[in-house]
């Protein structure tokens, strides 16, 4: 929240402005600020290149044409070694280290939504099994788990124009005070 406004919002159409190299450099180094209970540090970051979205958009052909409308693709993964026996992340030391991740990725998009560029947080929409995604960016998928594909760009109309989307649930539906 910049100054006590909300600008960061999903944005899906990109205009083809590239995004500046210390816009994206200063969105990592905030994503480094996310609270981190144990020094874990398992956030990793993966700034991918024409060739890898190129191989991503062979990975899902009906959603190629969409692929192509996004210039800057970020995977946003969890480095921990926490995992349970099944190699998930439920484990209490996993579930703090993934908390981490998620809040890394929320400081990324806050970042540059203060510069002005739109983002977008991808999971499974994107059609692609997380572990393929992984190896298009040379993670190992036995050591890091994904947590987002964060889409980000130029936006094709101004943050300042995009809008929430309606909430089911208002501030006294989720904060309770307790004496």
């Amino acid at each position: 929240i910049a100054q006590g406004n909300p600008i960061r919002r999903s944005v899906a159409k990109f205009t083809d402005e590239k995004v500046s190299e210390e816009a994206v450099a200063k969105a990592v180094e905030a994503a480094l600020l996310a609270p981190n209970h144990f020094l874990s540090e398992p956030t990793r970051m993966y700034d991918l290149g024409p060739e890898a979205v190129e191989k991503l958009k062979a990975l899902n052909e009906d959603k190629a044409k969409m692929f192509s409308g996004v210039p800057g693709w970020m995977l946003v993964t969890c480095k921990t070694e926490h995992l349970d026996e099944n190699g998930g992340i439920s484990a209490k030391l996993a579930l703090e280290d993934h908390a981490t991740v998620a809040c890394a990725a929320q400081n990324f998009m806050q970042s540059l939504a203060e510069d002005g560029v739109g983002t977008k947080w991808m999971t499974g929409a994107l059609g692609i099994d997380p572990t393929e995604i992984l190896g298009v960016a040379g993670a190992s998928p036995e050591e890091e788990k994904m947590v987002g594909m964060i889409w980000y760009g130029t936006p094709a109309k101004p943050l300042s124009d995009a809008k929430a989307p309606p909430r089911k649930l208002g501030v006294n539906d989720i904060l309770t005070k307790v004496a």
